[in-house]
């Protein structure tokens, strides 16, 4: 479960590299083969957009119990669209009071 969210990352990681790739080229299948990534991209963005601290605290927890990841990877969004992760409204705040206040509930 730990993972999820860093497959996820790959994912868009691997998915914007081949747009990125693709994004000049004119031959047909190519522009083709843009058009489906990046609607792939946008139904995995749809995906990801659900996993928030409310639905996926478990997802969440997992990934910040993990003595690998813990919170690196909401600090990579954070830092991916110029939020500093000490902002309230930055993942990295959202997530970990979330986990926080599971915590406190739950055990």
């Amino acid at each position: 479960m730990h993972h999820v969210i860093t497959v996820y990352n790959d994912m868009f990681d691997h998915m914007d590299g081949v747009m990125q790739a693709l994004a000049k080229k004119k031959t047909q299948w190519k522009e083709d083969l843009f058009f489906a990534v990046e609607l792939g991209r946008q139904k995995l963005s749809n995906y990801c957009a659900k996993v928030t601290p409310t639905t996926g605290i478990l997802r969440i927890s997992a990934h910040i119990l993990d003595p690998f990841r813990k919170l690196r990877w909401s600090r990579k969004w954070d830092q991916g669209m110029d939020i500093y992760p000490q902002d309230e409204t930055s993942y990295t705040t959202q997530y970990q009071e979330a986990f926080l206040k599971y915590k406190e509930n739950e055990y």
